[in-house]
């Protein structure tokens, strides 16, 4: 049986509109915090996830920051193209991360032809990676189709 890519994409219910990664050093991130006037929080999180309980922990909120910065690659943006707030990190009922998307952020992912983004973090004391997936229709719009200008 000969498959090709075009053949290929249109048995698939979803296919990788983009991936990006992340990773920090928790001092870094602390650094930063701190120096920060007004205070980092309140431009890179939303009241939910200020919310939680373990929002005055420094590895809690770098984990948080770089699942943002890989939500953002993986939409093909950076940091000066959407508002931290418009991606929010929470937990599943299983206890696995996933994102809502707001926004600045939600248009570009609709631009992209992204229905939903995978996020994956891994942390320990000293560093914090996170990695992201966009997923859309098979044969849809790709990052590279649009600009993340608002």
């Amino acid at each position: 049986m000969r498959v090709s890519q075009l053949s290929f994409g249109r048995n698939l219910p979803e296919s990788v509109i983009g991936v990006g990664v992340d990773i920090i050093r928790t001092a870094r991130f602390e650094d930063i915090a701190l120096r920060a006037p007004g205070g980092v929080a309140a431009r890179l999180f939303t009241a939910n996830e200020l919310a939680d309980r373990r929002a005055n922990d420094c590895e809690y909120l770098a984990s948080r920051f770089a699942a943002k910065e890989a939500v953002m690659k993986s939409l093909g943006c950076g940091m000066g193209d959407m508002s931290f707030e418009d991606i929010e990190v929470y937990h599943l009922e299983s206890g696995a991360p996933a994102v809502r998307l707001s926004g600045v952020a939600s248009r570009r992912a609709r631009q992209a032809g992204a229905v939903r983004v995978l996020v994956s973090v891994s942390h320990d004391r000293d560093y914090v990676c996170a990695f992201a997936v966009a997923l859309g229709s098979a044969g849809g719009g790709g990052a590279d189709d649009e600009t993340c200008d608002s």
